[in-house]
């Protein structure tokens, strides 16, 4: 693989944000493709982390949505709120306790959030086309260490 795409002395910094920028770039002409091109790009997270593979997606917890972002709850909150406008997402009152709220995709969040995991699925194949199955087990594994890092600070 060293021969091939010379990364030894690139630092990982940069390696992550190449990777970030080739899904960011894919997600977005997707998006556009599906006629979702008014998307913040931060609500990438909130359309592919919910149930879009029903045809009646379960609601989510506002809060459970909310913490997931990384996000103050006020951005996170106005950013649902963006979504929920451009209909993206539905919100509802938990009918079990009506101070909570509930957020699910509509119809166009569904398309979005197809458009989403179809260019996210296509790098990782073109990935798993580049390298070998260890050397992709292995990339999933450094990146999964970032997790722990965060977790022990």
């Amino acid at each position: 693989m060293a021969d091939r795409f010379r990364y030894e002395a690139v630092p990982l910094l940069q390696l992550m944000r190449e990777a970030r920028e080739v899904y960011r770039e894919s997600v977005q002409q997707a998006l556009e493709s599906a006629g979702c091109d008014d998307i913040p790009g931060n609500a990438v997270a909130v359309l592919g982390g919910l149930d879009h593979s029903s045809p009646e997606p379960a609601f989510s917890p506002q809060a459970d949505v909310v913490a997931s972002l990384g996000l103050s709850k006020q951005m996170a909150s106005q950013l649902i709120d963006t979504l929920v406008l451009r209909d993206y997402l539905e919100r509802r009152s938990d009918p079990a306790d009506r101070r909570r709220m509930e957020v699910r995709l509509t119809v166009r969040g569904r398309t979005a959030a197809n458009a989403i995991h179809e260019a996210t699925d296509g790098i990782e194949a073109a990935l798993a086309r580049l390298i070998t199955a260890e050397e992709l087990h292995g990339l999933r594994a450094g990146l999964a260490a970032y997790g722990y890092l965060r977790d022990q600070r």
